[in-house]
């Protein structure tokens, strides 16, 4: 954009030329909407979203249109399209929340959208390394002897190739060495990874990969295929992003003598004993350690299971195993036995069935729907969950020999701590600096497996359902969410069943919190392909029936989360056709969610709206629809260097600052929502939120200016209600008062010629 000047467009174009962006002068006027629809109409009891207590399918409200006592209005204060153009930033914020809680029930793979190539041109996100096996090397490795230089050779190389026999360690010291380098982030690489694609997403850097990350990969399928000059590549990619790559091999892999610089031999076999030893050291202390060391049957029961080959893992397995044994009060060697044969297929089995207390199994199922959420939240679901759980029938209980009636639970008698123990889970910090402390599993696969043997293992169906239908309408949108995204998890085992159980029904409701949950939960479970074909059965069928207002905006819903985004605006472009209040909103939100994902989507988005508002049967969706993806869609400051004083800028104004070709669709849009009858409130109610902003910061403020004088170059309409709104935001009877923008408005306008 261009400094301002007397007469001239804001946006692009020289002193006295056309203005660059919009057409200026009428279009925008009243008479251009005379025969103009009066908005998307209300179905039954539409409004506001439905409180937790609503029923699911609930109506309310008299007939369409008859204005019954207490029917919410179509537009302004109360209306749900109200209510959506007042969230400023909701659209981005919600991208995060979906988007981490679909990472957490798809297992170990990172929240966000790194990709990585594997062979054959399948794309893949990539897994963080598992935090377990990051503790269990951290506090109970045994070094082996070259460790050291090994440790040079990686830092010197950034990459760093392990061959030895199996059982030597080497995957273990792999990830000792990439923790000495001080990574940002550790990734465990699927073994079929493509080289190429790993060395060109290292290069791009920015969002797809932070620098200074390590890599792990166990057994590399193209490892006989990788030759010099790819290796070069993605030794050069690791050295520009100051990352490192440590892979593991055979002993009788490596062929191209070009990467045998890269090769450490792993020959010594490990100290099976000396692993075992920092294990229950690093779990039970010195002392106990000690004590079971001396034990004749614990040197006995040593001497007979790790006389055999050498293997890491079966040492430390046998240490946890013993562990396990001398936890429950008792040291018996057969137990020990009969726990370290179950372990390697039935670790998880296992320790969820020890976890007895419906008390510490409501928590598990809590923490995996909610893993990684505050503390709070999670304790709150738990305890609802034990209490929908615990047998209600009533009992007789007896005095105790002081008289006392025993409790029947007491909420103090385990810490918190304990508990988190016996979860193989831990306690974070919040994100984003908020003070107090978050929950979440070690182990990132065990949401999605603690959901899964929950739902398949016990006949609790019902219940799980009830309880994820109330966490779904929860005030905290990261809480509703995360349990839709349960939800998905669970569909995916019973696809059938959910559609007839939740998701029809769901579809049908008045309530955007339950039609939001259904397509969150179809996305995830969509990952399947037969049940991805199904559901798009589905909501083609719910988008095409006019005669069900809500099941077309739950569709709109799901389009919102497809990855295509050409696919998904061509479906939301048809339903700007449907003179619906919850359709429009439904629209225009998943224009957001398709616009948080993808910067890049912002012409397509712009350009569909603009044309769909050109046609009077479309235009009040279209422009509801731009007036929410305005509101809700910003840009971070420390992501996008806005090098502005307030954390985030409207991403609309900030696009079209930047990239020409936004800017005619943009300035169109903002001059039709000014003008039009329909959602007038909802249009300065985002004005005067971007204005607020502006207030704070200078540089966005002059952003505004330009803007401003876009938009009434050559419409002097435009421009009156322009300075009518600035008059308002400096009213005496204003709260809020905006003076430094409404003055920079009068400015604008004055030099506009608009009186």
């Amino acid at each position: 954009m261009t400094t301002p000047t007397g007469g001239a467009p804001a946006v692009g174009g020289a002193a006295g030329a056309a203005p660059a962006a919009g057409t200026g002068g009428g279009p925008g006027g009243a008479a251009a909407h005379a025969g103009a629809p009066s908005g998307p109409a209300q179905p039954r009891g539409e409004g506001r979203p439905a409180s937790a207590e609503t029923p699911a399918g609930a109506q309310a409200g008299g007939p369409e249109g008859g204005g019954a006592q207490g029917e919410p209005p179509r537009s302004g204060p109360g209306a749900e399209s109200f209510d959506a153009t007042g969230r400023m930033g909701q659209g981005s914020l919600r991208h995060d929340r979906v988007r981490n809680a679909f990472a957490n029930v798809e297992g170990d793979v990172v929240g966000g959208d790194k990709y990585v190539l594997l062979m054959g041109g399948a794309q893949r996100r990539l897994r963080a390394l598992s935090p377990l096996l990051d503790e269990r090397v951290r506090f109970a490795y045994e070094e082996p002897p070259g460790l050291s230089e090994a440790r040079e050779a990686l830092a010197d190389r950034h990459l760093l190739i392990l061959r030895g026999a199996p059982g030597h360690g080497k995957t273990a010291m792999a990830v000792r060495l990439l923790q000495g380098m001080g990574a940002s982030a550790k990734y465990h690489l699927d073994s079929d990874v493509d080289f190429s694609s790993l060395a060109d997403l290292l290069e791009r850097g920015g969002d797809s990969i932070e620098r200074g990350a390590a890599f792990l990969l166990d057994q590399p399928s193209a490892i006989s295929g990788l030759g010099g000059e790819t290796y070069e590549k993605v030794q050069g990619a690791l050295a520009l992003a100051d990352a490192w790559l440590v892979m593991t091999v055979s002993s009788t892999e490596v062929a191209d003598s070009e990467l045998l610089a890269a090769v450490v031999d792993v020959t010594e076999p490990p100290d099976q004993y000396g692993i075992v030893s920092s294990h229950l050291r690093w779990r039970l202390g010195d002392a106990v350690r000690d004590r079971l060391l001396a034990d004749e049957r614990i040197g006995t029961l040593l001497d007979e299971l790790l006389g055999g080959d050498p293997a890491c893992r079966q040492a430390a397995d046998l240490a946890s195993a013993i562990i396990e044994e001398w936890e429950t009060g008792r040291l018996d060697p057969e137990g020990i036995k009969k726990r370290r044969a179950r372990q390697a297929d039935e670790d998880f089995d296992i320790w969820v069935e020890s976890l007895r207390e419906p008390a510490v199994r409501s928590l598990a199922v809590a923490l995996a729907v909610l893993n990684g959420l505050p503390q709070e939240y999670v304790a709150t679901a738990a305890r609802a969950l034990r209490e929908s759980l615990e047998d209600d029938r009533p009992h007789v209980l007896m005095a105790g020999p002081d008289g006392e009636l025993p409790r029947v639970r007491d909420p103090f008698g385990r810490p918190r701590r304990t508990q988190l123990t016996r979860l193989r889970a831990r306690d974070v910090v919040k994100e984003d600096g908020e003070p107090g402390r978050a929950l979440e599993y070690k182990d990132p696969s065990y949401p999605r497996r603690v959901i899964r043997h929950a739902w398949v293992q016990y006949e609790i169906q019902d219940e799980l359902l009830d309880w994820l239908s109330a966490l779904v309408v929860q005030p905290a949108e990261e809480v509703r969410v995360y349990a839709a995204a349960a939800l998905g998890a669970i569909a995916a085992e019973s696809y059938t069943y959910l559609c007839d159980q939740v998701f029809h029904r769901w579809a049908d409701s008045e309530n955007p919190l339950l039609r939001d949950a259904v397509a969150y939960a179809l996305q995830v479970a969509s990952r399947d392909p037969w049940i991805g074909e199904r559901a798009n059965v589905m909501v083609e069928g719910w988008l095409a029936d006019r005669s069900r207002p809500y099941t077309q905006a739950t569709a709109a819903r799901v389009y919102g989360m497809r990855e295509d985004p050409e696919q998904a605006v061509a479906a939301l472009a048809r339903l700007t056709v449907v003179d619906r209040a919850p359709v429009a909103v439904a629209v225009g939100r998943s224009l957001t969610d398709v616009l948080a994902r993808s910067a890049d989507t912002a012409g397509l988005v712009l350009r569909t709206l603009q044309e769909r508002s050109t046609d009077h049967r479309r235009r009040p969706t279209a422009l509801l629809s731009f007036l929410i993806v305005a509101a809700q869609v910003v840009v971070g400051r420390d992501e996008w260097e806005t090098q502005g004083e307030v954390e985030q800028w409207p991403a609309l104004l900030y696009l079209a600052d930047r990239r020409e070709e936004l800017r005619t669709p943009f300035i169109a849009l903002w001059r039709e929502s000014l003008n039009q009858a329909d959602f007038g409130e909802e249009a300065q109610q985002v004005l005067r939120n971007w204005a607020a902003l502006a207030e704070r910061d200078p540089a966005l403020r002059a952003m505004f200016q330009l803007m401003v004088g876009a938009i009434a170059y050559g419409d002097t309409r435009t421009g009156r209600i322009l300075r009518r709104c600035a008059a308002d935001w400096v009213d005496p009877e204003e709260l809020a008062p905006l003076p430094l923008t409404a003055a920079i408005v009068r400015t604008q306008l004055d030099l506009e010629g608009v009186t």
